[in-house]
């Protein structure tokens, strides 16, 4: 006989304490642990940071059987297991990062009932060894993670997820409980359908967050505004850039100015990454300048601002972003820089994100042709992909190729192979004989050893084609720290004797079919992908542009209701005084006042617009304060006159009689 709810929460609550040494479950938790327990398939949306995996792995000691979570993230699934072995909790993964007998091994220990939890990459539900495996697998929680990847509206959209549904079947349609820190309603009715969900309860908590400021700044002077919001909010903080080469320039102003800053984007080696991340953690650098790569599994509690100086592309990835702030539940800010050619960066970076058809072909051609693969044949090995030598043969801008070959991991023509962080790729561009001369010639010693050391360590491979070294090996060979053997390799690199990939920047993908003739890219779907980006974008414009209450707007956008004022953020204090009002934009107003009688929508007001867009903005926000309009739905844009608008317009009226 089933446990009561109560004692099966009590029991839930002594897990929670026993392993995770927590005293209760956070605001969310509880909610979705009960109903797993009920036996309800759960949507859960919980904040970043607010623990939605403790809403599977609770329940999962607490039955007999395997819970089965599906995650997107490499990283984050080991890290969860390591986390939970350490804990004493029978867990594995199964991914590209590990050997074909390894991975027949781990599906045999989940057969014979070894593990609590396995962490599977969902491209795995597809694999020949899981289909035959499945219905031997005695699943009895489904777990789905980063769960926002089904819907095409979700900011990571995953084809893979959309067979989640088919290998629940299999699996002999086990509950299921998928999670996601961010999504909005379009997104969630997404979820629910793809996953086939039946009754699910559906959790949406923590999205309002009273402790953080929401603020924009309207402004050309964006380094008047970041000194003006370090010198009066002490504390640590995240400067976010758009691009690699903004997070450059700002890192270094800041350190101009006596700030200790670093600088973190996916150009730099992992181990300056590495570097960056933990001075700011560890509170030696007061400020990180990032692009968008960080912030995943970063976990900081007393983090006092989070400034975007650029737009971000997304409502989604803003909230993420700024809700990194005050996780510790004091006062923290949330600060959005926006000038209106900021949309024009954006607008830039969605075109080169999403490259047409024709673009991608030419990526995948050069890929292939680079490595020498037939048509027709599926190479066994992984292929190492060389962007400068792609960029050259097609003569796209780098983060136009990283975009095809993105594309074409999500349409699973390959999968990419995670990098080991102690492997790089190496090839010599010179004979054997030639480097050796080339080392005897040196007059620095130490670096003709370090050559002489390499030749004895490299395989034969390594002057054919690419070859994988083991920097650890290599600093034993050598007697050289990482930093000064990283150094090295590039010196030799830009003297011409090696092509060279750090850890970071060694992508390889492997191959899921033949090298097609003509290969199958779905142009609709790019076309649609880049109209939902755009849509996107909208929202966030919107945002910046908006009349109404930060916090208002935000919890709006993810269907959560909130009063319509909160009392602290920048439109509420009345921060941004309308544009100053001449007599050349009394026509103008009386035009938009009258279009909006009309029910006309914003994008239909002018024919052709007499002043920009942002002027337009500054005549609404004026009309707003000053009581002759009322914003019906902020999302939309969507207005209506008030009655002091009504009585002034009767006046325009011309007489008759």
């Amino acid at each position: 006989m089933q446990a009561e709810p109560h004692s099966l929460m009590e029991e839930a609550q002594a897990v929670l304490r026993r392993h995770w040494r927590h005293a209760g479950f956070r605001p969310g938790q509880r909610e979705a642990v009960e109903a797993v327990l009920a036996g309800r398939d759960v949507l859960a949306i919980l904040p970043t940071g607010g623990g939605k995996s403790v809403c599977y792995q609770v329940p999962s000691l607490m039955r007999a059987g395997l819970t089965l979570v599906v995650s997107p993230l490499i990283a984050l699934m080991q890290d969860q297991v390591a986390g939970l072995n350490a804990r004493g909790v029978p867990a594995a993964f199964i991914n590209s990062t590990l050997p074909a007998r390894e991975i027949d091994q781990r599906w045999t220990d989940a057969e014979f009932g070894r593990y609590r939890l396995l962490y599977v990459a969902p491209e795995r539900l597809q694999s020949e060894v899981f289909l035959a495996r499945a219905a031997r697998l005695k699943v009895h929680l489904l777990a789905v993670d980063e769960a926002h990847c089904i819907s095409e509206w979700g900011h990571h959209f995953r084809p893979s997820y959309l067979k989640i549904a088919q290998a629940r079947t299999l699996l002999g349609d086990p509950q299921t409980l998928a999670v996601t820190a961010t999504a909005t309603p379009e997104v969630r009715r997404d979820i629910v359908e793809h996953l086939a969900l039946r009754d699910p309860e559906v959790l949406v908590k923590g999205f309002d967050r009273p402790n953080l400021v929401w603020s924009l700044f309207r402004t050309e002077s964006k380094r008047e505004t970041v000194r003006n919001v370090l010198t009066g909010v002490p504390g640590s903080g995240v400067v976010y850039a758009a691009t690699r080469r903004g997070v450059e320039t700002w890192a270094t102003w800041l350190t101009e100015q006596g700030e200790a800053a670093v600088a973190y984007h996916a150009g730099l080696s992992a181990e300056d990454r590495e570097k960056a991340q933990q001075a700011w953690l560890e509170d030696r650098a007061r400020v990180v300048v990032a692009t968008n790569a960080f912030g995943m599994g970063i976990d900081k509690p007393a983090v006092r601002f989070v400034i975007h100086v650029d737009v971000p592309a997304s409502l989604e990835a803003y909230y993420q972003e700024a809700g990194r702030a005050g996780r510790d539940g004091r006062k923290a800010y949330a600060v959005l820089i926006f000038t209106p050619r900021d949309e024009a960066t954006q607008r830039a970076l969605i075109e080169e994100s999403h490259p047409d058809a024709k673009s991608v072909a030419r990526v995948y051609d050069a890929v292939c042709n680079l490595a020498q693969i037939p048509h027709g044949v599926l190479p066994e090995d992984p292929v190492t992909l060389d962007v400068d030598a792609i960029v050259q043969l097609t003569g796209f801008a780098p983060s136009r190729v990283r975009a095809a070959v993105e594309l074409l991991m999500r349409q699973e023509t390959w999968q990419a192979l995670p990098s080991h962080r102690h492997h790089g790729l190496i090839r010599f561009q010179q004979p054997a004989d030639a480097v050796r001369r080339y080392a005897e010639g040196l007059q620095n010693k130490a670096l003709a050893r370090f050559v002489m050391a390499l030749l004895r360590t490299v395989h034969a491979d390594a002057f054919a084609g690419w070859w994988e070294i083991d920097l650890r090996l290599l600093e034993r060979r050598t007697a050289v720290l990482r930093d000064r053997l990283l150094h090295g390799m590039e010196f030799l690199k830009e003297h011409g004797l090696i092509q060279w990939r750090a850890p970071d920047q060694a992508l390889r993908v492997q191959f899921n079919e033949p090298r097609a003739v003509r290969l199958p890219v779905d142009d609709l779907a790019v076309r649609r992908a880049k109209k939902r980006a755009e849509a996107r974008l909208r929202d966030m414009l919107r945002y910046a542009r908006s009349v109404t209450c930060r916090r208002h707007f935000l919890l709006a956008y993810f269907g959560e209701k909130s009063p319509e004022r909160c009392g602290q953020c920048d439109i509420c204090l009345g921060r941004h005084r309308a544009v100053v009002i001449t007599p050349d934009d009394e026509p103008v107003m009386r035009h938009i006042l009258h279009q909006i009688e009309q029910d006309v929508p914003r994008h239909a007001w002018f024919d052709e617009q007499p002043v920009p867009d942002h002027h337009v903005d500054g005549l609404i926000d004026y009309l707003v304060q000053e009581g002759f309009l009322y914003v019906e739905a902020p999302l939309e844009e969507i207005f209506s006159i008030t009655e002091k608008a009504a009585t002034m317009m009767e006046q325009w009226k011309p007489r008759t009689g």
